[in-house]
Order: C-alpha cells, then structure tokens, then sequence
C-alpha cells in the first residue's frame, strides 16, 4: 500500500495550506520537482482527495521574487488569466487553489491539476513525418488565432487582476534599442562576445520602427508561446493542441509576439511544420500583414536580448545564439 508523503519534503506552511485548503482531507502521497522552471519552483503532487476513488496529479507552482527586465504577471493575475481570459478560448489548466500574497505559505502559491499530454517540444524532436508535422502546426496556428481574437481594453502590462493594463497604455517592453541596451548593460553572463553583441545592437536599431506598425494592438498575448509550453495529443487520428502552460508573461499586445516565439527556432522543426502554422493561423482568422515575417522576429528580438543576456543554461543560450545570427543575416 502506499505510504503518505512526510511532511519534510515540503515546508511545514506549504503542506499545511495543500492539506487544510488546497485538498482538504487529501492523503499527499509523492512530491517530485519538475524541471524547466526556470522563473518559479515548480513541484508535481500525487495525492488523493476526499472521497475520490484513487490518487490525482497536480502542479504545485511557488513564485519566485521577481528581478528580471520583462515583466512577470503576479500569481493572482495569472489565476485571473487562466480562470477568465484563455479558458475562453484555448485549453488550459484548471487552477484548484491559491495563495496569492502567500499568506499562508510565506510566498505565492498557485495550485492546478496535471494536464495529461505530450510536450510539443518532444514530438517535434522525434522527427514526425511531414503529414503529421503538418497537421501538427495546423493545429497549433488555430490555438494562437484563439488566443488572438481575446480582446482587451488597451495595450500594455496587466496593472492586476482585473486583466485592464495601466491607462497609459506603455507597452511592457519599453523601446526595442533601449531594452537591448538595457540588457547588455546588465548583463550576468559573459558568454556574449562582440559580434554577438553588434549583431543584437544593429538588428534592434535596424528594425526597431518596424513596430510602430502594431503598437496600438490589444490581444491577450501569451509571450512564452513555444513548443515547451503547449501540450499535445493524438485525437481520432490527428493531432490537436491539449493545453497550453504557463501564462505568467502574459499581457495585451500584438498576436505577432506569439508568432515570433513559435517560429524562434523554426530553423530545427520540420517545414512542413512551419507551413501548417502559419495555415492554421490564418484559417483561424489570425491577421498576418505583409511584413508580418519581419514584425514577429524583430518583436523576438526582446526575447532574445534577455536570454542571450542571462542565459538559463549553456545549450538554451546557444541555441538563442544560432537564431539572433540567422536573423542578422537573413533579409526576411
């Protein structure tokens, strides 16, 4: 028979809170880190509820301080975000409860279930055939239009729960030059060597006013919309989007931010998967401009300032390396 979990392998307010709150009455059974949390401490939980007939899975996640240059949604926004904005549109987790201020916990704490499905990131790693990539990036596109057509009252950073940014509608990131410059300034890495550097300044000069072009945009944007963030699985013979993970970078802006993120490192995915992307994009009602290419990777570029500069690992950092140079080079 299985055994509870001691109480040691979390923090004793932690696990008062999961028992008294969260799950009442539950039985915790396992508690395992997961990785790939590189902002907040993510746990999965095995427990039995109440009355339920055998264990489920959960993640708990624990927000961190935030020190970094983009913004980062509280844990109250983000409950705000999954419980009343993406669950309109996309698939998403079902939040089971929170401490927001940490008041109970000694930091933000966001409890939901474990989604079951495969890491897109994974499948596409594995090399599907060029129908299933297809399919797969069909699938994907029509998320992100979903996505796309939530309006919000303006532009700009979440200013709380309400999900209605600040009325001065800045956009989060601020002048594309400026953050770059922001970024190397504060750099905790120096892995950067001068060409590296150049390439980043030149770009974000070079095509910093083409976002004039979608400053004034107020879709929901997820702004971490890749392949590690969205689950899949296969569904009367096709592949159809699970869930997508992680809103904590979310704000009102441009659908194009999203579409720059997606296709960040399309140079490693099959192109049959690219192609479907953009299809289901545009069958969804996705607005792509003329110039959209050049608009979604310059917006990109934000990202890439940021990661470049304060690399999670060794391999993320080249492999963000390999896209800033293959941008520099490519005239879109």
């Amino acid at each position: 028979m299985t055994r509870p979990a001691p109480v040691g392998l979390l923090d004793p307010a932690t696990h008062a809170w999961l028992l008294r709150h969260a799950l009442p009455g539950a039985r915790l059974y396992e508690v395992d880190p997961l990785p790939g949390g590189f902002t907040n401490d993510m746990a999965l939980l095995t427990a039995r509820p109440a009355g339920a007939p055998g264990a489920e899975r959960y993640v708990l996640r624990r927000y961190r301080p935030h020190s970094g240059r983009i913004p980062r949604n509280t844990c109250a926004v983000e409950v705000a975000v999954l419980g009343r904005a993406a669950a309109r549109a996309v698939p998403v987790t079902a939040v089971v409860a929170a401490d927001p201020h940490g008041r109970a916990t000694g930091r933000p704490t966001l409890l939901y279930r474990f989604m079951d499905g495969i890491p897109l990131s994974q499948v596409l790693a594995d090399g599907p055939a060029s129908g299933a990539a297809r399919d797969l990036g069909r699938a994907v596109g029509a998320v992100l239009a979903r996505i796309g057509r939530i309006r919000l009252p303006r532009p700009g950073a979440f200013a709380g729960p309400s999900l209605v940014p600040a009325p001065d509608g800045v956009p989060p990131l601020g002048d594309l030059p400026g953050f770059v410059d922001r970024c190397l300034s504060t750099a905790t890495d120096g892995s950067l060597n001068d060409t590296d550097t150049s390439a980043l300044r030149a770009l974000a000069r070079r095509e910093g006013r083409t976002l004039a072009a979608v400053a004034d945009e107020r879709s929901l944007v997820h702004c971490d919309f890749n392949p590690k963030n969205l689950l899949v699985q296969r569904h009367a013979g096709r592949w159809e989007v699970a869930a997508v993970l992680d809103w904590e970078l979310a704000f009102s802006g441009s659908p194009l931010f999203d579409v720059g993120n997606m296709l960040r490192f399309a140079h490693e995915y099959p192109p049959a998967f690219t192609t479907g992307f953009v299809e289901g994009f545009r069958a969804g009602s996705g607005r792509l401009p003329g110039d959209w290419l050049r608009i979604s990777r310059t917006l990109d570029l934000f990202a890439l300032a940021d990661i470049l500069t304060a690399p999670p690992d060794p391999a993320y950092f080249a492999r963000t390396r390999t896209a800033l140079h293959r941008a520099a080079a490519d005239r879109y």
